[in-house]
């Protein structure tokens, strides 16, 4: 196997890795949307049981309480997998395999590993002084981490000319101020990794073939 064939190699399995990220992290959000949604009708029936004054729908509107935490939970723990163990890891084996996508995986490393670091410990710290400016500046980094997820988008719609990398990375701009606009962009980035992985696969069979002769 030659060198180019190799290394095409590992960079179909970066944007794997990557692509793996994203599809957790919309696992992820579904966990989220379901416990959010069961938590706004436990609180409804807790409600309205509260009201009519009947205790089995107080002690059903707990339940559901709980249950609904549990999903909260559960998602959280998916989406955060999908970012911190596959898509973060994967934008560092691209720009292993590509320097030009070195700046965008340096400021996600730095953004959302560095950035979570620094809030969870400015919320623990809250009490004092300090915890407030640990807060901010983990905000910031968490900035800068979205802003290597723009620049990651608009790099690799430069080498594989697919317009819906494109698409993404203006989405996450316009998601600043529409929040369902970062939906759709990490959709579309799904999308494009998966088009961009067949085609480099498709690539990979001659070029192997070729070898082999």
């Amino acid at each position: 196997m030659t060198y180019a064939t190799t290394q095409q190699s590992t960079e179909v399995k970066a944007l794997q890795r990557m692509r793996e990220g994203v599809l957790l992290v919309f696992i992820g959000w579904i966990f989220l949307g379901l416990g959010l949604l069961l938590v706004a009708g436990s609180v409804f029936a807790g409600m309205m049981g509260g009201m009519m004054g009947r205790a089995s729908g107080l002690g059903a509107a707990i339940a559901g309480l709980v249950s609904a935490l549990i999903l909260v939970l559960v998602g959280a723990v998916v989406s955060l997998v999908g970012i911190y163990s596959k898509f973060v890891p994967g934008s560092g084996d691209l720009a292993r395999t590509d320097p030009e996508f070195s700046t965008a995986a340096t400021l996600i490393k730095l953004g959302y590993v560095w950035g979570l670091i620094l809030l969870i410990v400015g919320a623990v710290l809250t009490l004092v002084v300090i915890g407030v400016f640990i807060v901010l500046v983990g905000y910031i980094l968490l900035i800068l981490g979205f802003i290597g997820t723009i620049i990651l988008c608009f790099k690799l719609n430069d080498k594989y000319a697919n317009a819906l990398y494109l698409v993404a990375g203006i989405l996450f701009i316009l998601g600043i101020l529409f929040s369902i606009m970062d939906v759709i962009a990490w959709i579309l980035l799904y999308v494009a990794l998966g088009e961009t992985i067949r085609k480099l696969k498709t690539q990979q069979v001659p070029a192997t073939q070729a070898f082999l002769t």
